[in-house]
């Protein structure tokens, strides 16, 4: 397979299908449409784009993320105000709308409390919008989340989503896809996919890909921490983190390893990951949740911050522009987005053929 930027596997024939899809949907010399809700830095773009689904209206409410989006898409489509300010007449008419809403509420790392918290709960006004859409609400939609929507509350908000946009006329269904069949990054999320015409029947997801490491993405440019620091690191892991750790100092190979904080019997400790890849990259405020990089092999260690251009291969994202923001903001945007390569893989399975149907 390709690689696009260096970065990610390249879902195989995107653009030949999405051509064939074309003819056969009824709209020969232009390309499907899309409208996408809580856009971010428009990675979820980035991945219709290489199916040739053309994003004609985004909508954030994050300035920072919203500087990215800029950068590298231009600001024709997009509208930076809270999605509760939005009505259906706002959106034009498009063959398919994307929402990868909030996930902090239905998230394992946060308190659990679900879609009828403040933040994610605004998914239901992705819901109220399509309704208010009526005739001219797309046949096709997708949500993107974290599988803690399928869970929280004992499945209830998920039936409660799944209800709302069934009494809109969507038969939907859902897959889990994990980043690490494309990038060396372990990240599952869930997709909800919905169609007005009838109920998807999803392909299973693909598998991860066990070629694709750490190594395939690190830049060399420094920073790596000094033996002070590098010993603090140390005197925090467990002995069978410590165990582990020594295991790598002492190949003949040199490897990298994802490192991330974690808060153990109310102590901060570092944890490395048992395979060559990272943890799934997160949000960044202060420092906090950023994960760090191990280099190990031949008798030596050593460790630093992941840095913004590591965090943008992770996501697929490595031939995108970041200096609009500070590295911080980069890498909290990164953090809260989409992967590429994996909505690339959801529209060409997925999103194309009920488009065109």
């Amino acid at each position: 397979m390709d690689t696009i930027g260096q970065i990610g596997v390249m879902v195989p024939g995107a653009e030949e299908e999405a051509a064939r899809l074309r003819g056969v949907a009824g709209f020969p010399g232009s390309n499907p449409s899309a409208a996408e809700f809580f856009a971010g830095m428009g990675l979820m773009r980035a991945g219709l784009d290489r199916c040739s689904i053309d994003t004609v209206f985004a909508n954030d409410v994050d300035e920072a993320k919203a500087a990215i989006y800029r950068d590298n898409w231009g600001d024709r489509e997009l509208v930076v105000c809270d999605i509760r300010h939005l009505t259906g007449g706002d959106v034009p008419t498009v063959d398919l709308a994307t929402a990868s809403s909030p996930c902090v509420d239905v998230s394992l790392a946060g308190r659990r409390e679900g879609l009828n918290a403040d933040r994610s709960g605004v998914l239901y006004d992705f819901c109220r919008i399509l309704g208010e859409m009526g005739d001219r609400a797309p046949r096709t939609i997708m949500i993107e989340n974290v599988p803690g929507l399928l869970t929280v509350h004992g499945g209830r908000d998920y039936r409660q989503v799944t209800g709302e946009l069934r009494d809109l006329g969507y038969g939907t269904d859902c897959l889990v896809v994990n980043a690490a069949a494309f990038v060396p990054q372990s990240r599952r999320r869930v997709f909800i996919i919905g169609s007005r015409d009838c109920t998807p029947l999803l392909p299973p997801p693909p598998e991860a890909h066990t070629n694709v490491r750490l190594a395939d993405i690190v830049s060399d440019d420094g920073g790596w921490w000094s033996p002070q620091r590098l010993g603090a690191f140390l005197a925090t892991l467990s002995p069978h983190q410590a165990r582990r750790v020594e295991e790598y100092r002492s190949r003949e190979t040199v490897s990298y390893f994802g490192a991330f904080r974690r808060t153990r019997n109310g102590r901060a400790v570092w944890e490395v990951r048992a395979d060559e890849i990272a943890g799934a990259l997160r949000t960044t405020r202060g420092g906090s949740a950023k994960q760090a990089l191990l280099r190990a092999g031949r008798g030596r260690l050593a460790v630093r911050w992941m840095n913004v251009r590591e965090y943008a291969c992770l996501q697929g994202a490595g031939d995108m522009r970041y200096e609009s923001v500070t590295p911080n903001q980069a890498m909290f945007a990164l953090g809260d987005a989409v992967c590429v390569p994996v909505i690339e893989w959801v529209a060409r399975r997925c999103l194309l053929p009920l488009i065109a149907a």
